[in-house]
């Protein structure tokens, strides 16, 4: 009986010194110290401590707060497999070479950080002090959970500066005039690259002649007519003078632009925080890039449209005549949008034509519209003249919680503008 009761007591002590042991070892491998002893990239956790999950929380959180699930909701499994790939990245990868920015994008955020994780802390979805644009985010949400996930609306809630979804009014707002302000646009005297400028602004941007041509790769009766097409991709310095004369709401004494009624303010930054002048424009839908199209030839008495499908491929092909795309005329495979003078201009004196961001053509495919060009994200080696991508209109807007949904900005693309083209029309000369 006294060998059973020992043997009992003797299983009990080790059975309780191991648990102890595994609550330890849980414990201090669920600290951040040792989270930062094998994640050496140190901006995740300048990062963190800046965002209010560190500065502004009532109860600090921790890395495995966020980027473990609950414990009943496969914690242990999830963090097995998390020490495996980190200790293995540690140990045989070299962290320098990683894109940590592109690792931070929402469609990479989603697979390392636990929706059932946010909502075991925020299990309140409608505080008292939530404001309106909230609610109908967070009503959006609860309609849409099993498609949506936290991080798409509070991507810099752990890691920087919190951006919630909220109506952007001051994105509209005119810029302010720092150099020239043009009194009248360009007139077209030749068929020769010619630099426009938008009157009542500071504003000019080259537009590039293109010769016409019998297209004999795609059919002996096509030709494209002679057209000028615009250096760069539409920037943000032209779009937001656009956004600050045709602004829908938000607006004090401002007139229309003959009739043309702008955009409704953005959620967010729609800048996604990478910078405005001469960056590309983007997030705005085909619709918003055909209005701007309109309001640019009201005001410069031309008229201004996006590029046919093939217009677009036979530029291409002779901006890329006997050279290769390279990263010098592209910006592919990268973290953001750059701006044009980071590049080299290709054969024909254009910017951006690959890579940085799609761009917008008149042509449709059902209901959806033609892209092309390709984007930042695209590899270089996918990159051609025909490489030809359309919009998702539905699943661009899966987080914008309007109803209906924006006919203006896209809440779920952020790599997609338009560049503008002119067809040469000698009889129709500016005045």
């Amino acid at each position: 009986m006294k060998k059973s009761v020992t043997l009992l007591l003797m299983i009990i002590s080790i059975f309780t010194l191991l648990s102890f042991l595994f609550t330890k070892v849980d414990d201090y491998t669920s600290s951040n110290h040792y989270c930062n002893s094998c994640h050496v990239h140190d901006h995740a956790h300048s990062s963190w401590m800046q965002s209010v999950h560190h500065y502004s929380s009532k109860e600090e959180s921790s890395c495995v707060d966020c980027h473990l699930p609950p414990k009943g909701h496969g914690y242990y499994k999830a963090k097995i497999h998390a020490g495996f790939r980190d200790i293995h990245a540690f140990l045989f990868k070299d962290s320098s070479e990683y894109n940590w920015q592109k690792k931070s994008h929402i469609e990479t955020a989603k697979s390392h950080t636990f929706k059932q994780s946010c909502l075991s802390c925020h299990d309140k979805l409608f505080p008292i002090d939530l404001p309106q644009d909230g609610e109908l985010a967070h009503w959006h949400y609860l309609q849409h959970q099993d498609e949506m996930h936290c991080v798409q609306c509070h991507i810099n809630v752990g890691h920087g500066a919190d951006a919630k979804a909220s109506r952007n009014f001051l994105f509209l707002q005119a810029k302010e005039l720092i150099d020239t302000i043009y009194e009248t646009p360009a007139t077209i005297d030749h068929f020769e690259s010619f630099t426009e400028r938008i009157p009542q602004s500071d504003i000019s941007f080259k537009m590039i002649a293109v010769k016409d041509s019998p297209l004999k790769d795609y059919n002996q009766d096509t030709i494209v007519s002679d057209l000028f097409i615009a250096e760069i991709e539409t920037s943000w310095e032209m779009y937001q003078q656009f956004l600050s004369e045709t602004e829908s709401e938000g607006r004090k004494e401002n007139e229309t632009i003959d009739g043309i009624s702008g955009a409704t303010p953005p959620w967010g930054n729609p800048d996604q925080g990478w910078g405005l002048g001469q960056r590309p424009a983007i997030t705005m839908t085909h619709y918003a890039a055909s209005v701007f199209c309109q309001w640019l030839s009201k005001k410069t008495n031309k008229s201004y449209r996006l590029p046919t499908e093939l217009e677009w491929e036979y530029v291409a092909n002779l901006a890329i005549k006997n050279i290769a795309i390279s990263d010098q005329i592209a910006n592919t495979n990268q973290n953001k949008t750059t701006l044009p003078d980071e590049i080299v201009p290709d054969n024909l004196g254009l910017k951006h034509l690959f890579g940085n961001v799609k761009e917008f053509c008149s042509n449709n495919t059902g209901s959806e519209h033609i892209i092309k060009g390709g984007s930042f994200k695209n590899r270089l080696e996918e990159l051609s003249p025909e490489w030809r991508g359309t919009t998702h209109h539905s699943k661009w807007l899966k987080t914008d919680p309007q109803i209906p949904k924006s006919i203006w900005w896209y809440s779920d693309c952020n790599d997609v503008g338009f560049r503008v083209v002119l067809s040469y029309q000698p009889e129709q000369r500016s005045r």
